[in-house]
């Protein structure tokens, strides 16, 4: 069931259309990387950074750049 996550920018509210919202996570700081060389093109641009948990990768996406490229 597709949801909506709003988010506030120096331009005001926006609504961004997500699939699905899963569990709240914490994360150890320590484990924050840069993207990986193998994302390219537009993706690696609104991924801010990427944490390494035990079975997958946590994307943080970079709202700015989103909203910026909207």
């Amino acid at each position: 069931l597709p949801m909506n996550v709003v988010v506030r920018s120096s331009d005001g509210a926006v609504s961004l259309l997500v699939d699905e919202i899963g569990d709240v996570l914490e994360v150890d700081e320590s484990t924050v990387e840069r993207p990986p060389e193998t994302m390219t093109g537009a993706a690696r641009e609104l991924v801010r950074s990427v944490y390494k948990l035990p079975d997958r990768l946590l994307l943080v996406l970079d709202t700015e750049q989103v909203l910026n490229a909207a």
